[in-house]
């Protein structure tokens, strides 16, 4: 059975939750929305899945690896975003013979093991999992009856002219939630903390009735006055604090003295200060959304709310890029009287030639929501382009650029607007060498310099990154390195 889990999706609907990630990566009681559904494949007995993905797609590929931590393999396929999957699976070009199971892995649901046993035994073409009449992104299609799809009425993806009448399987007493909103959103994690979803519990150990803890987290017995709550890994909730009706702390969170959480679910890295009192509410670092109201704001005061944890990559990733710079500035100092001459020559009341740039660090704003840094760069003027950039080696070493990346944003360019497949491209790490720097010819289309970056953010791993550092040393001794751009702009 060939298992496709659908990560697509880019939904308006949890915005501002979304800024930074996507719905399938999103925290559900401690867990990942989307490791729920691969948990309970994997209990399925499912041992190989293509995980499809869009925007956010090397962060989703980053967080779920190859697969072995379930006893599976994944492979990765990009979709256009909300794709349908008849769609998508014209594009994904094998033979499809065997037997497919769609699951999308961006919703809540209870466990998917009773619908496969089910769906297997039916005799229908395709066999759509619904609940109260609704689509629960559940899907078996039969050996060879891969274009019946195109009837398939899809979650998240456009309707088709007609859509599938016959073979929907009804799920009984099940729970799901299509994770549309952020009242879902909240609503979701509260069930789930409290056992309401049917074969799945969320990621810790019953600490007393109704308690849930993560590993490494510290909570008192009598800070438990409500019905339910979960506390995810590593975080503190003081003795003095108090959880009432069903609260959700996720991990690395710290909640201090006197401080009230109320049916509400509070985000990782969340620090919430003394006497604050939160009520049906989700709290992201110093954002408040109340869920009964729709109400949305922020606490400037970082004494009472704020977000511990910054977004970016992880501490290994940057230490790694960090020591690459590192090795690659010894290697490359030969090089450096050779543009400093040839700057001097041609420029000589400015050698060096700074340049605003966007980096892969990240600030707080005035608000404390977390944004990029910018930082100074420098050039020579010479136009060979392996001494031109020899400079942001520096900003490589200072952690403000990787060695491998998409192009490095000037900050007039925006990284954060535009269409969303600008924003993906523009939040993926930058770096010196990449695949529109080293690929394309200084006088491409931007467009085809976007969706080069585009497919890099998508399919961006450390094979691949290893390939393009190699390709770089490679094209130091080719003339293209050496010779003057046709047209400013590109690397």
């Amino acid at each position: 059975m060939k298992t496709f889990i659908f990560a697509d999706r880019a939904d308006a609907g949890l915005a501002p939750l979304t800024r930074h990630t996507c719905p399938a990566l999103l925290p559900v009681a401690g867990k990942t929305v989307i490791e729920y559904t691969i948990d309970d494949l994997a209990r399925a007995g499912i041992r190989e899945a293509v995980i499809v993905a869009s925007a956010h797609a090397d962060r989703v590929q980053a967080y779920l690896g190859g697969g072995e931590r379930w006893g599976m393999s994944f492979d990765y396929f990009p979709s256009r975003g909300g794709e349908h999957p008849a769609a998508l699976l014209s594009r994904y070009g094998n033979d499809l013979r065997e037997p497919l199971l769609l699951v999308r892995g961006d919703m809540m649901r209870s466990s998917v093991t009773g619908f496969i046993d089910t769906a297997a035994n039916d005799g229908g073409a395709i066999t759509e999992g619904r609940a109260g009449g609704l689509p629960v992104g559940l899907c078996l299609c039969r050996a060879g009856m891969a274009d019946k799809l195109a009837t398939l009425e899809w979650p998240f993806a456009a309707a088709p002219e007609e859509t599938l009448t016959a073979s929907n399987l009804e799920l009984q007493h099940d729970t799901w939630s299509a994770l549309d909103s952020l009242a879902a959103y909240h609503r979701a994690n509260l069930d789930v903390a409290a056992s309401r979803y049917p074969g799945i519990t969320p990621a810790g150990w019953a600490r007393q009735d109704g308690l849930t803890v993560g590993r490494g987290s510290h909570v008192a017995a009598q800070s438990l006055s409500g019905e339910y709550a979960f506390v995810g890994r590593s975080s503190r909730v003081h003795p003095g604090a108090q959880l009432a009706g069903t609260s959700v702390i996720s991990d690395g969170c710290f909640i201090d003295n006197g401080a009230s959480i109320t049916d509400s679910v509070i985000l990782p890295g969340t620090y919430i200060g003394e006497n604050i009192e939160v009520r049906n509410a989700i709290v992201n670092g110093n954002q408040v959304i109340r869920v009964d109201s729709g109400a949305s704001y922020r606490v400037p005061d970082r004494f009472l709310l704020t977000q511990m944890q910054p977004v970016g990559e992880s501490l290994p990733a940057r230490l790694t890029n960090r020591l690459a710079g590192l090795i690659m500035l010894p290697l490359s100092l030969p090089l450096w009287p050779v543009a400093a001459v040839g700057s001097l020559l041609r420029s000589p009341s400015a050698p060096l030639r700074p340049v605003r740039l966007r980096s892969n660090r990240y600030r707080h704003d005035e608000h404390h929501e977390p944004v990029p840094a910018t930082f100074t760069g420098y050039q020579w003027a010479v136009n060979a382009p392996v001494l031109r950039h020899l400079p942001l080696l520096l900003a490589v070493i200072s952690g403000h650029i990787n060695l491998v990346g998409t192009r490095p944003r000037p900050v007039t360019t925006g990284s954060g607007d535009g269409t969303p497949w600008e924003r993906a491209a523009g939040e993926t790490p930058a770096g010196l060498l990449g695949p529109v720097q080293l690929d394309l010819p200084a006088d491409a289309p931007a467009e085809e310099g976007l969706l080069n970056e585009i497919y890099y953010a998508q399919c961006r791993s450390l094979k691949s990154d290893i390939g393009y550092l190699l390709k770089g040393i490679r094209r130091m001794f080719s003339g293209r390195a050496w010779s003057a751009p046709r047209a400013a702009g590109n690397h």
